[in-house]
């Protein structure tokens, strides 16, 4: 099985005494303008007898420059054949908010000014591949010939805890990111299933006190089509955070924090007779 991640990062303005702050496009080519052609016959001429040496004004004459012309235009498209691949994974911003309290999503830009990116240090405090219109996608085109032959994914995820700039203090706190259950659609906005039950991704709470890996997209085999899977979580009813109350804070502060969330997609394997 093969497995691709991608982290993301989550913005929570925490406040630690009352709060914790933490194509296809087409280029279509100027038509040529239209040969025009002169044609001198009069409404008095006569439609019969011999013409004589000067009536050229009867035939239809063409320049020497009037050659046929040609021009052309570009169609661009991309061709899925054979990928799984995990295309987008949201950002999530919630906020200002306080210990022991739940809040919806305010939107899907997330501020990471201070903060650590580089995952190849192993140290990092802030996500490197969210995006801010809140789509989390996967492409499928393992079997783009017959559906019910779709071999199936799982994309999971987990959250670490909710942490303050490199550059200050090592001070964390824990999180749990709560999402809800969302359409799965195609590039059309078209849900994904090749039956009459629509699919969904799975309403899952992703928790920092115990780290563990949580389903959001369970596909079975045979049962969606092929192609973009997309679900969109910017809406204030798509995700909410909790911070738990851990029993402290009684300094005021306000701190910029983030937490990382860390996707894992999963390929089944492919059953063959």
């Amino acid at each position: 099985m093969k497995s691709f991640n991608k982290i993301i990062r989550i913005l929570a303005l925490a406040s630690l005494a009352v709060a914790t702050t933490p194509l296809t496009q087409v280029k279509a080519a100027e038509s040529a303008d239209a040969i025009t052609v002169q044609n001198g016959f009069s409404s008095g001429s006569s439609t019969t007898g011999s013409a004589s040496s000067s009536d050229t004004t009867d035939a239809i004459t063409y320049s020497a420059n009037d050659a046929a012309d040609s021009k052309t235009s570009t169609v661009t498209v991309t061709v899925l054949s054979g990928i799984l691949t995990l295309d987008a994974v949201p950002d999530f911003n919630f906020g200002t908010m306080s210990k022991g309290t739940t809040v919806k999503l305010k939107n899907n830009t997330a501020d990471t000014d201070g903060f650590t990116t580089d995952s190849d240090t192993g140290a990092n405090n802030a996500g490197i591949d969210g995006n801010s219109d809140g789509y989390l996608q996967v492409t499928d085109s393992r079997n783009l010939t017959d559906p019910s032959k779709m071999p199936g994914f799982q994309l999971s995820a987990s959250i670490g805890k909710l942490n303050i700039a490199s550059n200050e203090t090592s001070e964390s706190l824990d999180a749990i990111l709560h999402l809800s259950a969302l359409n799965l659609v195609d590039d059309e906005n078209n849900n994904v299933t090749n039956s009459d039950t629509l699919l969904k991704t799975k309403a899952v709470d992703i928790s920092s006190v115990d780290g563990n890996d949580q389903t959001v997209i369970d596909m079975k085999s045979g049962t969606y089509n092929p192609g973009v899977i997309r679900a969109k979580y910017n809406t204030p009813d798509a995700a909410s955070l909790t911070i738990p109350n851990d029993g402290t804070g009684s300094t005021k502060s306000s701190k910029n924090m983030n937490a990382v969330v860390t996707w894992t997609l999963t390929a089944s394997p492919s059953v063959t007779n």
